[in-house]
């Protein structure tokens, strides 16, 4: 009920808005000729909308066209304040922030913003003073005792801000927070000791790795330069071996990894308060984007952003933030501004030519996947993400081109491989050539038993073949097993029984797929054959209904089309592929 009320208040909104505003408010192409002809509820209707949708700039956009028709309005002066925030305009956002009785519940915001301000013009003790009313949640108390303990050590009060950080308490999230801190501070400090104690504390705090993840890797990378820095050369060498068992890709890693066999000295992850706040508001903001937290997390990361411009770590934070919200531009912004020398900077090319892709423009990100290809031979992602990209617009030649390449530059093949092998499997099936594709199938297999999509991939080819009947069927009850949930999957093992002509046992399992994935086509399509098979014709013809408005589209509406006319001759079978 909440959700349809939620629903009918947006739709209204918008139609309220569209009604003032005109048709192309939100989408013209040429937004800022509509936004500068749009009146004061126009505008202010139409930035709600914008919030609604995570606009962020269109809402920004026409919040300034209400605010010039209007500057005394606080619900457009907190709209405003909210916007600009969330649009990392933070300077202006501090300016309204000055204003801090008419900005309603978002006084704490208001009291950050302005905190960070001051921060990042070295105002130390002003920080301080607007974070002091600030309270509320513990992590807003831990925020507000975080930022002030950066802001005295900025004053040159070295030991009350440590001894400030120590007085924080809390349940363990909190405490690793502190001691992260405390480590980091106590590092810029010269305390290399006490910096390795507080370290040493995050990292034997294993219960809390799946929640703060970020942070406790954070740690273990600030440990590693710590020890270094200290001279501990075969303790920073064990501290990474640990980071390496848990993500052995890591770049940060890797390059600690280099830099520790060629003795470079290390810097310290945090070399400033400012960096030292920014890093306090990316810990929580990766911590509440877990936890579906999307628009607390983007307002504390254009924060972190705003006191520290030169971090990798946030700029990817709000690449991704920005690309779960479908913003694809506005990820890709984030994603560039990572600079060339980051040991992140291949990470994020790959990701911005799959945003590239995502923007239809797929030219574009293929010459980008290409160099990356062409850059680094070695690295396996480039190839697994061009030939993905392939494959997704069914050019399977090229695809299994650059699965060839790939397969060719790992040697021996290790487990890690299995989705190499997969990948090409099905490139060549596409292709039709399945005496290439199965080898690959069976490879993948014997790098990792268990997979649920080849087992699913291999069996339901020998079945759709005649081949192997029994192996194939096991394979597939096996793939469900491990995949109960998976509407794909439980799909395969209801048509390869329909495949089978065990009609009875396809209704089964495919009314069971179709109750996992309602709105799915190709579900909908062979449940209805199945239905018909058995006599069940009227449902029959309902599920190919459904299967003909399903997204995304069904590939051979044509013949769902037919059979809506005719009906399914007992020798045909729907051609939907798996």
């Amino acid at each position: 009920m909440k959700n349809l009320i939620k629903h009918t208040a947006r739709t209204l909104l918008l139609s309220t808005a569209l009604m003032v505003v005109g048709p192309l408010s939100i989408a013209s192409t040429d937004l800022e000729q509509t936004i500068s002809e749009a009146g004061l509820s126009g505008s202010f209707l139409a930035s709600r909308v914008a919030i609604g949708d995570n606009d962020d700039e269109s809402a920004v956009k026409f919040l300034e066209r209400a605010f010039a028709l209007d500057p005394e309005n606080p619900n457009i002066k907190l709209d405003m304040f909210v916007a600009l925030v969330a649009n990392g305009r933070i300077e202006e956002a501090a300016a309204l922030a000055q204003d801090a009785e008419n900005l309603g519940n978002n006084n704490n915001l208001s009291m950050l913003v302005g905190a960070v301000e001051a921060l990042r013009k070295r105002s130390w003790n002003k920080a301080s003073s607007l974070l002091e009313p600030l309270n509320g949640s513990d992590l807003d108390v831990m925020l507000k005792e975080i930022t002030s303990s950066w802001a005295m050590f900025g004053e040159g009060k070295v030991d009350e801000a440590l001894a400030r950080l120590e007085a924080i308490e809390g349940p363990d999230w909190i405490l690793v927070v502190r001691n992260h801190h405390l480590g980091l501070l106590a590092t810029v400090a010269g305390k290399d000791a006490l910096a390795i104690e507080k370290f040493q504390s995050v990292i034997d705090n294993r219960s809390v790795i799946t929640v703060l993840t970020e942070t406790y890797i954070r740690s273990i990378e600030a440990m590693v330069r710590i020890q270094a820095k200290a001279g501990n050369k075969e303790e920073a060498q064990k501290t990474l071996d640990y980071g390496l068992s848990l993500l052995p890709s890591h770049p940060p890693f890797i390059l600690l990894a280099a830099a520790l066999g060629d003795d470079t000295p290390l810097t310290p992850l945090v070399t400033s308060p400012q960096e030292g706040a920014a890093e306090v508001f990316f810990n929580i903001a990766t911590a509440i984007k877990r936890d579906g937290g999307i628009a607390y997390a983007k307002t504390y990361l254009q924060l972190a952003d705003y006191l520290n411009k030169e971090s990798d770590v946030i700029s990817i934070a709000l690449a991704e933030l920005y690309l779960q919200q479908g913003k694809f531009e506005q990820s890709n912004f984030y994603y560039e501004s990572v600079d060339a020398a980051s040991p992140f900077h291949r990470m994020t090319q790959l990701e911005r030519a799959s945003n590239l892709a995502r923007l239809e423009k797929k030219p574009d990100a293929i010459e980008l996947l290409q160099s990356l290809v062409d850059e680094n031979p070695q690295d396996l992602l480039g190839y697994l993400t061009l030939g993905e990209l392939y494959s997704r617009d069914k050019q399977y030649k090229d695809a299994a081109e650059i699965y060839d390449r790939a397969v060719e530059q790992i040697g021996m093949p290790q487990k890690h491989h299995w989705n190499l092998f997969f990948r090409r499997g099905i490139a060549y099936e596409r292709l039709k050539q399945w005496e290439t594709a199965e080898p690959n199938f069976k490879k993948s297999l014997e790098l990792s038993a268990n997979q649920p999509e080849v087992l699913n991939y291999l069996g339901y080819s020998w079945i759709d073949q005649g081949i192997n009947l029994d192996m194939g069927m096991d394979m597939i009850r096996k793939a469900v097993e491990l995949r109960p949930r998976s509407g794909f999957i439980v799909d395969s093992l209801g048509w390869a029984h329909y495949r089978l002509g065990s009609y009875e046992d396809a209704v089964r399992e495919l009314e069971r797929a179709a109750e996992i994935m309602p709105q799915d086509p190709t579900i909908n399509d062979h449940l209805g054959d199945a239905y018909w098979q058995v006599g069940r014709k009227l449902e029959a013809t309902f599920q190919w209904k459904i299967a003909l408005t399903g997204k995304p589209p069904i590939e051979n509406k044509d013949e769902v089309e037919k059979k809506l006319l005719e009906g399914l001759k007992p020798e045909e079978a729907s051609t939907t592929e798996n």
